[in-house]
């Protein structure tokens, strides 16, 4: 596995305010696919999420999973790749914490207040990866 640790390419993937793109398997075999917040800590990439949402029950269910790191903008760059899915249920609330003052910051706000009241409900999923593809097409999109 290559490592998630930040260079000049995938510090992006550190920095960013930009959602993960998490692919899955649900039951009827169709493939789906959501954006949560992220974080990344010790090579793995976790979220947040109620434990009651679908995308839980479709990992525990089926545990390996596709995702994109990616602004939407040019020139498009970023990080792809394919990993295990561990549902964490003790301690969700801290690592919801983390992605809310990395995507809202230190400022009290509708969201961050409906999610506090909500984070006893909450659960991680914890993403090994295994396989990682880091891309840049700066150069080929200077112009756009």
């Amino acid at each position: 596995m290559q490592k998630l640790s930040p260079n000049p390419l995938d510090s992006m993937i550190y920095d960013k305010k930009i959602p993960i793109r998490i692919a899955f398997i649900k039951p009827d075999g169709t493939p789906n696919v959501i954006s949560l917040w992220y974080m990344v800590e010790n090579e793995k990439i976790y979220c947040a999420t109620q434990k009651s949402a679908k995308i839980v029950s479709y990992l525990k269910n089926n545990p390996k999973c596709g995702f994109e790191i990616a602004a939407d903008k040019p020139p498009y760059r970023g990080v792809r790749g394919s990993g295990s899915v561990k549902i964490i249920e003790e301690n969700a609330s801290e690592t919801l914490e983390v992605l809310i003052k990395k995507y809202l910051g230190d400022k009290e706000s509708t969201l961050s207040k409906f999610l506090r009241e909500n984070s006893k409900s909450e659960v991680a999923i914890e993403i090994t990866p295994d396989k990682l593809f880091n891309y840049d097409y700066s150069k080929r999109m200077k112009d756009a």
